[in-house]
């Protein structure tokens, strides 16, 4: 587990629009996970990885091996990357085995930096389907505006998420503490298309520390162009949520 989640205390419950308990309960895929349902509402945060200083410099040091290398090696390199989790060693990029221990601890110094508050319930979204109904709060005037995950529709008969690109499909999602969130288990729901303008990819997951203390919601959409290679469409972001109730103390959203 990663040190910043141990921030989490069980102190009290995060639930706003606290009316009569739901009678419904939520689809067996997405149960287990804390989420209130109906017209409950649980508070979290949009959540981004902060690291030390000592691992932005260890981190520029890397990238200028990086560029050194040839172009095969920086291919695959950017093919197996992943922003999320640890970089495996490699003798190209450090220059001992130490060195990579070093930066594998900087790495686990990470912490937890509150981006704006969100708040989440599961809902039925017709007879036989469900959806997220998701809002960031603005910390000053305590506006609500919609989440895109909002958009999305599960089906639980098919285990299937659909939003206005296609159809989520489901995967065990698993990563080790090597992972910048910590340790977690859960399901992502992925959509991957192609036509002849851009390549479209688009995520959604949920999962859960192994500790059994944070859910986290994560949403993605990527469209790249086809013929340039240049991004259409970026965006995305990473949601956290406490698990009975427990309190993330992670700091004001937009300060460090």
């Amino acid at each position: 587990m990663k040190a910043f989640l141990s921030i989490i205390s069980l102190l009290a419950a995060p639930v706003i629009v606290s009316t009569v308990q739901a009678a419904e309960t939520a689809p067996a895929a997405l149960s287990g996970y804390d989420f209130t349902v109906g017209t409950q509402f649980k508070l979290g945060y949009a959540v981004s990885p902060s690291f030390t200083p000592e691992f932005a410099d260890m981190q520029k040091a890397l990238i200028e091996k990086l560029n050194k290398l040839d172009e095969a090696k920086i291919k695959a390199f950017v093919e197996s990357y992943n922003p999320t989790m640890l970089i495996p060693y490699s003798a190209d990029l450090w220059d001992s085995v130490e060195a990579y221990d070093k930066y594998k601890a900087e790495w686990k110094k990470a912490t937890l930096q509150a981006q704006a508050q969100v708040a989440l319930s599961l809902q039925k979204a017709g007879e036989k389907t469900w959806r997220f109904n998701a809002v960031a709060i603005d910390p000053n005037t305590r506006r609500e505006a919609p989440v895109t995950l909002s958009a999305l529709t599960y089906n639980p008969d098919s285990n299937t998420w659909t939003s206005a690109h296609g159809e989520l499909k489901p995967t065990e999602y698993k990563v080790t503490d090597d992972c910048v969130f910590g340790a977690q288990i859960g399901t992502e729901w992925k959509l991957e298309k192609q036509d002849s303008f851009a390549k479209t990819t688009q995520i959604l997951r949920v999962s859960k520390t192994t500790d059994g203390k944070a859910v986290f919601v994560v949403y993605a959409l990527s469209e790249v162009s086809v013929t340039t290679g240049r991004p259409l469409n970026q965006g995305g972001y990473t949601l956290v949520f406490p698990i009975q109730q427990a309190k993330l103390d992670i700091g004001t959203p937009g300060s460090r």
